[in-house]
């Protein structure tokens, strides 16, 4: 897997998840496409239409924003009940590296072009 370093060691903040987290999940996030800073409006206009792009497909939908372990980089995204293939073909529509995956407890990287995975061990000792 080719992904950036910074990737295997990304923090996660959830604002207002279910009591009971689904059994799998994606984290999408629609910002920095291609890992390209973008200006603030330009991210949260992508942000909206991944948005859009969730609301009619999951019945759980809840902000998940990815951080950097010191807080110097963050990025808002989504985290939805949807199938792992529709999950790495939105990734892929909104020009992502990746994609975040769980599975009960386990924290999974897809690699959006080749769909190669990296387990990195317990999601929840990545929440903050």
């Amino acid at each position: 897997m080719s992904l950036p370093s910074e990737y295997a060691s990304t923090v996660f903040r959830l604002e207002d998840p279910p009591s009971l987290l689904p059994t799998t999940f994606a984290i999408i996030t629609a910002w920095n496409p291609m890992n390209e800073r973008l200006p603030q409006e330009a991210n949260e206009t992508a942000g909206r239409a991944l948005l859009a792009d969730l609301e009619h497909s999951t019945a759980t939908l809840f902000q998940a924003t990815g951080a950097s372990r010191d807080g110097s980089h963050k990025e808002p995204g989504w985290a939805a009940d949807i199938p792992k293939t529709r999950a790495i073909a939105l990734g892929r529509k909104y020009r992502q590296l990746a994609i975040w995956w769980i599975e009960g407890d386990d924290l999974i990287l897809i690699d959006c072009a080749t769909c190669d995975e990296q387990r990195l061990g317990s999601f929840r000792q990545r929440l903050g």
